[in-house]
C-alpha cells in the first residue's frame, strides 16, 4: 500500500488525540521536567486544584496542579511570581490541548511584569498620585457619565444593564477603546483627555474591562494612563478585571470598583430605593412642618395675648384700676386718721373742759380780779385796803372793796 493511500485514511478526533498523547508519553524530555516561568492567570478552584499559566517573554503553557500535589506548598502562589515547577507534559484529551501536570513547585522570585508593576506603584505613590485627600468625590445622583472600554466586551454590557436597571434616566456615553495590547493604554489616556476638553460637565468616567491575566490587564498598569487619570478634572472610576485584580489605575483613580458591573452598582443609585426614601423623607418633613407650624401658631397666640396685655389701652385700664385701689385705700386711711383725730380731740376737749376755770368754779372755787385791769389776784400783797375787786363764782361776778387782808404765812 502506498503512502498516498495511507494518507487517504480517515481518522477520528479521538484516534489522532490518543496518537499525540502516545507521542508525548514516549518522549523522555516531557517526563519529570522542571520549567522556570512566571505565574499568570492563577485560579484556586473550590475543589482544591490549581489552574494557571507558566510563561516567559515569548511563550506560555497551561498548567494544573491537583490538590494532592499542592497541599505541601510552602508559599501562596499568585500572579507575577517566578517559580520552578516540576511535572509531566501531557495531552488533555477532552480539549485536545497539551498542558503541564505539576507535582512540585517552588518560588523562584517575582516575575518581570510583577516587578515592573511594583516599581511603578512605588514611584507613583512617592509622587503622591495615590493620596486619598486629592481624590474627587462623585455626585450622589449622576446625570451624564462616560464609559471608556471595548464596545464589544462584556464590561460595557454589564455597565449598561446595571445602569438601566437602577436608574434608566442616566445618559451613558460609550467611548470605544482598546483594552488590551500595546496601544490600549495610550488610547484610553487620549479618550480621557478628549472627554475633559469636549464634555467637562460629565459627572464621572468609568474605565475598565473584564477579567484576564496580568498580561491582558497590563494596559491599566501603564504610566501614561496613570498620569492622565491623575490629571483628569472629571472624576475617574477604575473597574478592571475581577475583585482580586489590582492595577495601577485602581490606585490612581478617584474610586476603585471590583468589577465593571460593580462600578455601576457603586456609582449609580437605585431609583426605586431613592423614590421610597424620598417618600419617607417627605412624610418626615410634613410631620416636622406640621409640628413647627403648631408651635408657631401657639407662639402667635401667646404673642397676641401678650400684646393685648401690653397694649396702651390695657395699661391705662390697669392704671385706672390701680388709681381706684389707691383712692379707696386713701379714703380708708383718711377716715381712719380722721376717726383717730376725732377721738383724740374729744379726749382733749374733755380734758380741757375738766381743767377749765369754769369747771373749777363749779367745784366751789372762785377767782379774784383786781380792778380795773382785771389782774388775777394770786397773793395778798397784790391788793391794798379799799382796792376795787371782782370775784368770779360759778354763777356770776361779785363786786367788792377790800376792807382788809390777812396773810396765811
Amino acid at each position: 500500500m502506498s503512502s498516498n493511500q495511507l494518507n487517504k485514511k480517515v481518522y477520528s478526533v479521538s484516534n489522532i488525540t490518543r496518537h499525540i498523547q502516545q507521542l508525548f508519553n514516549a518522549d523522555p524530555l516531557l517526563r519529570n521536567v522542571t520549567i522556570l516561568g512566571e505565574l499568570s492567570n492563577f485560579k484556586y478552584h473550590s475543589s482544591g486544584h490549581m489552574y494557571f499559566v507558566l510563561k516567559d517573554d515569548q511563550c506560555q503553557i497551561r498548567c494544573v496542579m491537583f490538590r494532592g500535589s499542592n497541599l505541601g506548598l510552602s508559599f501562596d502562589p499568585s500572579d507575577g511570581m517566578e517559580v520552578r515547577a516540576t511535572g509531566d507534559v501531557r495531552v488533555y484529551e477532552k480539549r485536545g490541548e497539551y498542558q503541564f501536570y505539576v507535582f512540585q513547585m517552588a518560588e523562584a522570585g517575582k516575575g518581570a511584569l510583577f516587578a515592573a508593576f511594583e516599581a511603578l506603584k512605588e514611584k507613583l505613590k512617592a509622587e503622591g498620585l495615590f493620596k486619598q485627600e486629592i481624590k474627587k468625590s462623585l455626585p450622589k445622583i449622576p446625570r451624564k457619565i462616560a464609559v471608556i472600554t471595548s464596545p464589544t466586551g462584556a464590561a460595557i454590557r454589564d455597565i449598561i444593564s446595571v445602569t438601566l436597571r437602577r436608574f434608566p434616566n442616566i445618559h451613558i456615553i460609550v467611548v470605544p477603546a482598546q483594552v488590551q495590547g500595546t496601544e490600549a493604554a495610550s488610547q484610553i489616556a487620549k479618550n480621557i483627555k478628549f472627554l475633559n476638553l469636549a464634555l467637562p460637565d460629565l459627572d464621572f468616567i468609568i474605565i475598565g474591562r473584564g477579567g484576564g491575566s496580568i498580561e491582558e490587564l497590563w494596559a491599566f498598569n501603564e504610566e501614561i494612563l496613570a498620569r492622565q487619570i491623575y490629571s483628569s478634572r472629571i472624576p475617574i472610576v477604575s473597574a478592571v478585571g475581577h475583585e482580586t485584580d489590582f492595577t495601577i489605575s485602581d490606585f490612581v483613580a478617584d474610586l476603585r470598583a471590583p468589577t465593571p458591573s460593580g462600578a455601576a452598582e457603586m456609582t449609580i443609585p437605585d431609583k426605586e430605593s431613592l423614590l421610597i426614601h424620598l417618600g419617607l423623607l417627605k412624610g418626615k418633613l410634613n410631620r416636622m412642618m406640621n409640628h413647627i407650624l403648631e408651635l408657631k401658631r401657639q407662639q402667635y397666640f401667646n404673642i397676641v395675648e401678650n400684646l393685648k396685655y401690653q397694649s396702651p389701652k390695657n395699661k391705662i385700664l390697669q392704671h385706672l384700676q390701680t388709681l381706684d385701689d389707691l383712692t379707696n385705700r386713701l379714703n380708708l386711711n383718711m377716715k381712719h386718721i380722721i376717726g383717730m383725730n376725732e377721738n383724740l380731740l374729744a379726749k382733749y376737749k374733755e380734758k380741757i373742759i375738766t381743767l377749765s376755770p369754769k369747771a373749777v368754779l363749779k367745784r366751789g372755787y372762785s377767782i379774784c380780779f383786781k380792778m380795773p385791769k382785771k389782774i388775777i389776784v394770786k397773793k395778798t400783797e397784790q391788793v391794798e385796803k379799799n382796792n376795787l375787786i371782782e370775784i368770779m363764782v360759778s354763777d356770776g361776778i361779785i363786786s367788792a372793796n377790800v376792807s382788809g387782808k390777812e396773810s396765811c404765812k
